[in-house]
């Protein structure tokens, strides 16, 4: 065995246990720290993504919402407008003669309203014969203008009405002057889709139908209308519609805001871009030479179709004009052939997604386009089958959570570099204070030793005198106050174990409000659960959660918010049993304990508590009331944690705050 002296013991262990035990503890506590840093971003992030999956989708649903509701809208004014036409051609209503209109012929050989008052335009192909009774008809259906009126001047959506007869008759408001000239002379009504998708072939079921995207013949650019037929017991006597532009459609689903600077585009089913944004342009790196794809055209010299910017089509149209053969839907796909598609996008992982989307299939939120990421939103309008989507840039969104994480990396290194300079100086620090600390240690023991050479060698042991080193005095002493020493050790050790108790005690309180705290609650569950399942007992909770308790903390400051939330815990206390316990799990976010109750009698419970608060806040004056919402939930035999009772309350507890708050659910 290896010998030293206590010197060298006491120097090389005192300065070696010091060093390596800071040295430890200072390298765990930077691990701690990059750990903790990394887990609150990533929560963070994840937080934050699913908050904004949130917030987009019911920003794109109440939009998609919206217009669907004023599609709806439209179609019941379309239903008004076919009901009427209908009782008009079954009840051969006549006109007052007041209200008789002035027709003329053009010089092309249409009849036409000649004079605006305040109605529609009316025009006659000059292939229709205009006998007396088409004249009594074209007379009496100016009954029929106030409704068509009324209808148009108050929906912003709707840009015209019109009826369109099986006699080529054109009723068109608002009034066009010189409306022959802008419709061919020889128009046949039956060759327009806003007239042939309504008869007996193409809709048996004599229902509203809404129409392709079609250039409009009367010059106002493109748009879709919502037709409906007009029967006359089985005879079809006409169609009556509404036009909608798509300039109008377009700006009521892309003219709204999304979180982070989202973007939003439309396509249809085959993929063709209706409309997009100049941040989906750059986002696609798609060239669009105008706001929005459909309206590239919408002003035409002197509303001349041939001043039509795609000249194919333009050639193809002189070619009908000039009587050449040119077959429908040649000219649909001269009108398309310059539509971006995105499904020939080259990112064929993105494009698959999107056909997932136009289908109804499931689809990923998660998209990497031009190497960035971003989250996708979409919503289908079912009137017209085009989807609206909306993207987001991730790299926006968590931004901020970025440069935060970038900060306490730097403040990290920051602090290690401190720690390794600290390690520097403490090392000669500790070296000098060990150099005294062992003299001090060493000298009186070494008197001790010395006199302990006489012991034995006189008969009256002499005594040791104080060596001013407490500990070596105390043994010294030892013997003669054996007594007193044990009843001294006695009443420290009590001292010890009730400081021990209050320390505990205060590990599981909250400090603000004296309440148990989450710690109590996961210790104290764990152990209450065994018992529960041992020995068949019932257990149901509340959450209990401040409704707009942040709004308190800004409007009033935090000291106010601490002042609601022990009035809460008295409010509450006031109410449960002696036995039930009070945890505040969090923030205003408080748990209650109620053994041996079902969920039925915790409701009960948490609605006398509500009911408490809001008595309180009628008799008393202060300077801010509030209200709860509670989530009630009940211990199943299923469960192994009080986490799974914690869940099915959360959920309550979301229900009551959708429901209105102020309540339990």
């Amino acid at each position: 065995m290896n010998k030293i002296i206590l010197e060298k013991l006491i120097y090389k262990n005192y300065l070696k246990t010091a060093l390596t035990s800071i040295l430890f503890i200072e390298i765990i506590l930077v691990i701690i720290y990059f750990s903790v840093n990394k887990n609150m971003v990533d929560t963070s992030i994840d937080f934050i993504l699913n908050d904004v999956k949130k917030s987009a989708y019911t920003n794109v649903n109440n939009v998609t919402l919206m217009n669907e509701h004023k599609f709806k809208n439209i179609e019941n004014a379309v239903i008004l407008l076919q009901n009427e036409h209908q009782n008009f051609f079954i009840n051969d209503y006549k006109l007052r003669d007041s209200l008789n209109p002035v027709f003329k012929y053009a010089e092309n050989g249409m009849y036409y309203k000649a004079v605006d008052n305040m109605g529609s335009s009316v025009l006659v192909s000059k292939n229709t014969i205009i006998t007396p009774e088409i004249k009594a008809k074209l007379e009496n259906s100016e009954l029929l203008d106030s409704t068509i009126k009324l209808i148009v001047d108050n929906n912003e959506m709707i840009t015209a009405a019109y009826f369109n007869s099986h006699d080529n008759i054109s009723r068109y408001y608002p009034f066009l002057e010189d409306v022959f000239s802008l419709f061919p002379s020889d128009i046949d009504m039956g060759n327009y889709n806003f007239y042939y998708k309504a008869n007996l072939e193409n809709n048996p079921k004599k229902e509203l139908v809404w129409t392709d995207i079609y250039l409009d013949p009367a010059g106002k650019g493109w748009m879709l209308s919502v037709i409906a037929p007009i029967y006359n017991n089985d005879f079809l006597e006409g169609v009556i519609g509404v036009d909608l532009t798509i300039d109008s459609i377009i700006n009521n689903f892309l003219d709204f805001e999304l979180p982070y600077n989202g973007s939003s585009f439309l396509i249809d089913e085959d993929g063709k871009i209706i409309a997009m944004t100049e941040e989906i342009e750059k986002i696609f790196n798609i060239k669009n030479n105008s706001k929005y794809q459909f309206l590239e055209n919408k002003k035409l010299k002197d509303n001349n179709i041939f001043e039509y910017s795609n000249k194919k089509f333009v050639n193809d149209l002189k070619n009908i004009v000039n009587g050449l053969n040119l077959s429908t839907d040649k000219v649909k796909e001269r009108i398309h052939e310059n539509k971006d598609n995105i499904f020939e996008y080259p990112n064929k992982k993105l494009v698959n997604n999107l056909k997932n989307v136009v289908n109804g299939l499931n689809f990923s939120h998660d998209n990497v386009i031009n190497n960035r990421n971003y989250m996708l939103f979409s919503k289908k309008i079912e009137k017209t089958s085009w989807v609206l989507i909306s993207l987001i840039d991730e790299e926006e969104i968590i931004s901020e959570v970025l440069e935060l994480e970038e900060y306490y990396k730097k403040l990290g290194y920051l602090i290690i570099l401190f720690i390794f300079i600290f390690y520097i100086l403490f090392f000669i620090y500790l070296y000098k204070k060990s150099k005294s600390f062992v003299l001090t240690i060493n000298t009186p023991i070494l008197k001790i030793i010395e006199m302990t050479k006489s012991l034995g060698k006189n008969k009256k042991n002499k005594k040791l005198e104080a060596c001013g080193i407490i500990e070596l005095d105390t043994l010294s002493e030892n013997f003669n106050n054996l007594s007193n020493e044990l009843e001294e050790r006695t009443r420290k050790l009590v001292e010890s174990e009730a400081k021990r108790l209050l320390n505990e005690k205060l590990a599981n309180t909250d400090a603000l409000t004296n309440v148990y705290n989450r710690r109590f609650l996961e210790d104290f569950s764990n152990n209450y659960l065994k018992i529960l399942k041992r020995e068949k007992k019932k257990l149901s909770l509340l959450v209990i959660d401040i409704d707009d308790f942040k709004n308190i903390n800004d409007t009033y400051g935090h000291e106010v918010g601490d002042i609601v939330i022990k009035d809460l815990v008295t409010r509450i206390n006031n109410v449960i049993r002696e036995n039930d316990i009070l945890v505040r799990y969090g923030g205003d976010e408080f748990i209650i304990l109620l053994p041996n109750s079902d969920i039925s009698n915790a409701k009960k419970i948490g609605k006398k508590i509500i009911k408490n608060i809001n008595l309180i806040n009628e008799l008393e004056e202060k300077k801010v009331n509030f209200s709860i919402s509670v989530g009630a939930g009940e211990y199943k035999e299923t469960d192994t944690d009080i986490e799974a009772i914690l869940r099915r309350a959360d959920e309550a507890l979301y229900k009551a705050k959708s429901d209105g708050k102020s309540c339990v659910r």
